[in-house]
């Protein structure tokens, strides 16, 4: 599980360190988890990440698609470590709390999977 203010500082650190820093992380191919998750949220950019439990369980959210292994913990972590990627990437930014939005970048990103 990744704790929620990493996955902020991610976020955080990515957006400042500006456009070389993203542009070196957009050259990477992205994984069947990142483009699942950037084609869910091409239409609103919306994203939750939601923990609950002891101990606790996470999965990430877009819209009304949850991105969780309901028996398998595996898939859960897969497609957090996608999120953080993501985060990585400079394609998402923290709005607040569990909210999360995908950036300008990550909207045309996103909308051109959805395209392809």
């Amino acid at each position: 599980m990744v704790d929620l203010s990493t996955l902020i500082s991610i976020c955080q650190t990515a957006l400042s360190a500006g456009s070389k820093l993203i542009e070196a992380s957009g050259r990477r191919k992205l994984s069947h988890e990142e483009r699942g998750l950037l084609m869910a949220a091409a239409e609103k950019g919306e994203f939750h990440v939601i923990s609950v439990g002891q101990p606790p369980y996470q999965w990430i959210r877009s819209g009304s698609k949850d991105f969780s292994g309901d028996n398998d913990p595996a898939i859960s972590a897969m497609y957090v470590e996608a999120f953080r990627s993501l985060c990585e990437r400079g394609l998402i930014e923290h709005k607040g709390g569990t909210f999360f939005m995908l950036t300008g970048t990550g909207f045309k990103t996103a909308r051109s999977l959805n395209e392809a």
